[in-house]
């Protein structure tokens, strides 16, 4: 008989274990590979994630602008609708003009290409300034001329309020969200709660977030956090749990309740996550999903 674990204020079934594999839509595309140094070896590798048993949690490549012509040159001619984020990078050059025509000439390398598909197009803000970041969101959201989403690239942190206002008001747009790295002067409860307060106002504000960066494991432990804590904050999240809640989760090193949180997560309720958390890159694919595997919350035949 299964007993209780200690369950986690304002997470939905993280007080006991249960058994079995997490519902599909949980994880249906939700890893992100992306391409650094070698995109031949990215590429290579991704094809082979696509065509493994798990290839339905993979999501799309993340590729750099900088690397865009040499992923083109990497494609085989078996590929076929590839999906593609293309990515200006977490950094500001500080020219919008020069960022926002990089990233056209990158687009229209991928035009008609039916290799790949540009699912969406991912570039920063600047500065966090109270009325900075809403003034560059408007100019950013007035240049782009893109018709795929675009994912606003912010740290997870105060001050981006007034932008998140006016990508909401817009409604076409989203978020990818760097979390807070841990370090010297940092604690993990510190970096929580930063992340914590982000993704509550942008939940607030029906914004979705991909978590682009920070996300280094299946649990949160000294390197970073981890992929259950971020469902299980989302999660509490939608059902009412305000920042400090979730900040609570997303610092949570055990195991025990985020794998009792999200295996008792609904097929309803794993579509409402997603809709908020379309997106995670972690480090390593491969590691990610051996780690879910070890635990017993994916297998061969239910992937």
């Amino acid at each position: 008989m299964q007993s209780n674990v200690s369950g986690l204020p304002g997470l939905p079934g993280s007080d006991h274990p249960g058994t079995g594999p997490v519902v599909e839509p949980l994880l249906d595309g939700l890893l992100a590979d992306v391409v650094q140094d070698d995109p031949d070896g990215a590429l290579s590798a991704h094809r082979d994630h696509r065509r493994a048993w798990y290839g339905d949690l993979v999501g799309p490549l993340w590729v750099p602008v900088s690397a865009t012509e040499q992923v083109i040159y990497a494609l085989h001619t078996s590929d076929a609708g590839l999906p593609v984020v293309l990515s200006t990078g977490p950094a500001p050059d500080g020219d919008d003009a020069a960022l926002l025509e990089s990233l056209r000439r990158a687009r229209f390398q991928l035009l008609d290409n039916h290799r790949v598909e540009l699912t969406a197009v991912e570039l920063p803000f600047a500065g966090a300034g109270a009325g900075s970041a809403a003034d560059r969101a408007r100019i950013m959201l007035d240049s782009l001329d893109f018709t795929v989403p675009a994912w606003f690239s912010v740290p997870a942190g105060p001050g981006w309020e007034p932008a998140f206002d006016v990508l909401a008001e817009d409604g076409a747009e989203s978020v990818a969200l760097r979390l807070p790295t841990f370090g010297p002067g940092t604690s993990p409860e510190q970096a929580a709660s930063g992340a914590a307060s982000a993704m509550r106002v942008l939940i607030d504000r029906d914004l979705p977030y991909a978590l682009s960066s920070g996300v280094t494991g299946l649990v949160t432990d000294a390197s970073g956090f981890g992929l259950l804590n971020a469902i299980g904050a989302t999660r509490a999240a939608l059902n009412g749990a305000e920042a400090a809640e979730m900040a609570v989760i997303l610092a949570e090193t055990d195991v025990a309740p985020l794998a009792a949180a999200v295996r008792r997560m609904s097929e309803a309720d794993a579509a409402t996550a997603r809709a908020f958390l379309p997106v995670v890159v972690p480090p390593s694919i491969r590691q990610m999903i051996t780690a879910l595997e070890a635990e017993g919350l994916i297998e061969p035949d239910a992937a």
